[in-house]
């Protein structure tokens, strides 16, 4: 019998893993070596024994537990296993999800970083073509122009609940806008409810969420948000010195909340779409 078995550290070369790990599949119960001399304690196991092993490690790469694939491994029926399967289907899909979602937003504040780089002066205002992009816009009761960087958080804690409440992966929450109405801005009474946080493709569908469509926008970036009512006035006025209007809604981005810059406030940049007054 012994002339057909294999030593653990055999088995552990023939199938590429360590001898730990057959030493933790056999204490889990899970892999039991075929054969341990009494006298010196080595683990002998049998070729046959290598499609179980394989079994073992492809459930473990499907991010199985040991507990689940010990689990799975004694289930008396297909109709179980099937059960067992399409549950860890539904756990990975989640997680395919989550981490792609994760992935998208972390491109973004990567994307806004390297515009830092690229910004001109704060306050000075600059064209910008910007792609289609999507956004959920969720109203609140606190108005940002009244209350400052304290309506600010507050509006970021009415979006921090929504996606809470709604099981939307926190990763969108990395930097949280604001929107104000075009006519608003048009007549100068300033006033923002509305908070707003970017989405993409696999974002679900919701009632909630606008297209922007791609267009020129008038923009100013600044690190004050005390100078945000200033900028906008300066914005609007150098848009009709330029024979321009606005044609959609004007956002408060931020670009980023991390201490660059040797500033420790966020620094953001105010925009809106403009189109040429028609004659001008």
């Amino acid at each position: 019998m012994r002339n057909s078995l294999i030593k653990i550290g055999e088995m552990a070369e023939l199938s590429h893993v360590s001898t730990q790990t057959l030493r933790l599949y056999a204490k889990n119960k899970l892999l039991e070596p075929e054969y341990m001399d009494p006298e010196t304690g080595y683990r002998y196991y049998t070729l046959e024994q290598c499609a179980k092993l394989d079994l073992i490690r492809a459930l473990k790469s499907c991010r199985l537990s040991l507990e689940q694939i010990k689990e799975i491994l004694s289930l008396s029926s297909e109709e179980l296993l099937m059960q067992a399967l399409e549950e860890q289907t539904g756990v990975l899909t989640d997680e395919i999800y989550n981490l792609s979602v994760s992935r998208n937003n972390l491109s973004r504040v990567q994307k806004n970083l390297q515009i830092l780089n690229t910004l001109p002066p704060f306050g000075q205002v600059f064209f910008e073509y910007v792609p289609e992009r999507k956004i959920d816009v969720q109203k609140t009761d606190f108005d940002f122009f009244e209350l400052g960087y304290e309506g600010y958080e507050k509006m970021l804690r009415h979006m921090q609940n929504y996606l809470h409440e709604n099981h939307l992966p926190p990763s969108y929450f990395i930097n949280v806008g604001t929107l104000m109405e075009m006519e608003y801005f048009i007549n100068g009474t300033y006033s923002s409810h509305s908070a707003f946080i970017f989405v993409d493709d696999l974002y679900p569908e919701k009632n909630s969420v606008r297209t922007l469509p791609q267009n020129t926008y008038m923009s100013v970036a600044s690190d004050n948000i005390a100078l945000e009512s200033a900028y906008a006035k300066h914005l609007y006025e150098e848009m009709k010195r330029k024979g321009m209007m606005p044609c959609g809604d004007y956002l408060c981005e931020v670009l980023t909340q991390f201490p660059v810059h040797q500033t420790k406030q966020l620094i953001y940049k105010i925009q809106i779409p403009v189109q040429r007054i028609n004659g001008s």
